[in-house]
Formats: structure tokens, sequence, C-alpha cells
């Protein structure tokens, strides 16, 4: 079993740290891979291969001359599922440094095994982010090769799957927290919450969150990538737009997924908060995006040409309520805290003001327009 030396010395320094004593770790041929004394790095330690060699306990090195390339102090072997993978030392006089020799040699073998967990999790990562990328935007794919790696790693790429996707605002690129956003604690934060295993999975993709959600239906995949948004822009202070598919029907069809969520996100980035859209839902507003933000624009002062700079404000946030509540004035109300006749009037103001009127199927498509335009 390969002990790599960045985690050695990560242990090794750690350890220092807890004990006050330089500490060295040797690997399975005897050869020191870290130490607190850097000048000691890949000497053969003689002591550590007897450790090694003859299965020892523990090696008492009672003084620099005992053993070649070994100084005063303790050796122990660092066992893990009973194979010795290394010898730690820690460097004093052996009855000194022997009474916490035990809890030293227990703590890195629990580093150890939790490093070595952490490198094949992020190992895995990688190879999945991988594998998703040449999934979602190889332009010839191997649908036989994927399968055969989706195998290996536990993915099986016959189930329907919903696709999410995330990505910052414009404005919210730069900084430090993006970037933090593409490590491996970031990704293993979001595999945690839509469940660790091999089936739902996530991956940092050209600046982008993915997230695939097999055997979910649309309500619970919206719950959980709303819980995923939620945290990410609480955790890391960003804001995000994100957006979900309709379910994949075969593996190849996941491209069109992808597409979907995109859409979506691209449509939530104009929606208030929490600025999560479902595909399903957004047909007009993809109709909307589609159309030239020149031309928006111009249509929006068109519509508004009449008003005040407040009364477009009123209006728009009218018009959004009422839009976003399929025209319900009752819903309307009870989101303003107002009553429905309260409501009507301010629609009627809208008709008043700017000659159309919200409850005409022609004029409410312009009105939408209108209000999803950009501000000149």
């Amino acid at each position: 079993m390969f002990l790599s030396p960045q985690l050695a010395q990560s242990i090794a320094d750690d350890m220092k740290c807890s004990i006050h004593r330089d500490i060295n770790i040797m690997d399975q041929s005897g050869t020191i891979i870290a130490s607190t004394n850097p000048a000691r790095l890949r000497q053969c330690h003689e002591g550590a291969r007897q450790v090694i060699a003859q299965g020892l306990r523990v090696l008492e090195v009672r003084s620099d001359s005992q053993f070649p390339g070994a100084q005063q102090g303790v050796n122990l072997p660092i066992v893990i599922d009973g194979e010795t993978v290394g010898v730690i030392g820690i460097t004093g006089a052996p009855e000194e440094v022997s009474l916490f020799g035990a809890v030293i040699q227990r703590m890195t073998e629990i580093l150890v095994e939790s490093g070595r967990r952490q490198e094949r999790e992020e190992l895995l990562d990688r190879a999945r982010s991988l594998f998703l990328e040449n999934w979602l935007f190889d332009q010839d794919p191997d649908y036989g090769e994927l399968e055969l790696r989706g195998q290996l790693l536990g993915v099986d790429l016959g189930l329907s799957r919903v696709v999410a996707l995330m990505r910052l605002l414009p404005g919210e690129e730069r900084g430090e927290r993006p970037l933090e956003m593409q490590n491996n604690l970031f990704l293993r934060s979001i595999q945690n919450q839509i469940g660790y295993h091999s089936q739902n999975f996530c991956a940092v993709i050209h600046n982008r969150v993915i997230i695939l959600l097999s055997g979910e239906d649309r309500e619970r995949a919206l719950a959980t990538v709303r819980r995923v948004h939620a945290g990410i822009e609480d955790f890391y202070g960003v804001r995000l737009s994100s957006g979900v598919s309709t379910p994949s029907q075969a593996p190849a069809d996941l491209r069109r997924c992808y597409m979907e969520a995109r859409t979506a996100c691209q449509v939530a980035a104009q929606a208030p908060p929490p600025r999560v859209a479902c595909y399903s839902e957004v047909s007009l507003d993809f109709a909307v995006e589609s159309i030239p933000q020149r031309i928006r624009r111009d249509l929006r002062q068109m519509v508004f040409s009449g008003c005040t700079a407040a009364e477009v404000a009123e209006f728009t946030a009218t018009l959004d309520s009422y839009f976003r509540n399929g025209g319900s004035i009752d819903a309307c109300a009870r989101e303003a805290f107002i009553h429905r006749y309260t409501f009507q009037y301010r629609l009627a103001r809208v008709r008043d003001r700017t000659g159309r009127n919200p409850r005409s199927p022609r004029d409410a498509f312009l009105l939408y327009l209108a209000i999803r335009a950009p501000e000149a």
C-alpha cells in the first residue's frame, strides 16, 4: 500500500505541533519520506527497515550510532488493514518519548486512513467529472465506452436522470470565493446534500455546477436543488441562478436535459430570489429570453412612455405579482397583504396609464415582455 509523501508530511507536521518533538515517517523501504527536520528527508533509516522486515511492534534507538540513518528515539509501525505501510519515528530520549508513542502511533494510523480515503474520494470525483464532461460535451460520444466507464465508477447510464445547473450571477465571478467553489470540499458538501451514493453526483465544469439526480420526480428534484442552492449562497456569500431539467429518457437524452437546465438557469438569473427555475415552467420566459435585448428595451420604453419612474416601478411590481400568481387576484392580494379590490385598483391603474389591459391576452403578453426587459 502506497503512502504519499504529501500526506506523510502533513501528518508529521501535525504530530510535532502536538508533542513538540521532531517526527519522521518512513515508507515500506525504510526511506524517510516526511520529516520535521528537512535535513533528514530521503535518507535511509535502517531502524525502520528492521521494524518492517522483522514485524517489530516497537524499536527503541538508544544512540545516534546504533543504526545507520537513525537517531535516538522510538520507531513504531503504521499498520492499516493488517499491512505495515510505513514507520513513524519520534526523536528524543526513548524513556521520554515512549510515554506517548502508542498514542502518536494510533493517531497517525487514523490520519493515514482518513487521508487515503480522502485521496480516493478526490480521485473518484475527478474521474466522475471527466466522465460527465465526456458524456455531455463530446461531439460524438462512444456510449459503449461510456457504459463501461460507468460500470467501473458505479454509474448506471440506463437510469432516468434530472440535470441541474448552477452558475454565478454576473459580477460574482471575481474574488476568492468562486475559486474555493472549485475545490473538493465544495463538491463533497454538495454530494452530502444530494445523497452520498454513486447514482447522484455532481461536478464543476466550465465554472458551472452540474448535478445529476436519479429517480427524482420534478418536485423532489426542485426541492433538492433549492436546498443546495441556498446552502451555497449562504456559506460562500455569492448569488447564483439555477435551472432544473425534465427527466431523461435514455443515455443520449442527457444532452437535451443539460440544454434544458441551461435555459432554465438563464431564465432564473432574471427572476427574484431564490432564482431557481424548472424548465417545464419557463417556456414563456424562454421565448422572452430569445428576443434581443435591444428590441425588449425599446418595447419597455414604448409601453411605459407616459409613466413616471415611480409609476414604472409600481406597475412592474404589480404585474410581476399578477403573472407569477397565474392571474389570481386573491393570491396577489394575499401576497401583498391587501384587499383584493385594492389589487384590482392597481391593475386598473396599469391599464389607464399604459393603455394596455393586463387581463387581455394580447396586452398581457406585451406587458410581460416589458417588465422582463432590461431598463434603458
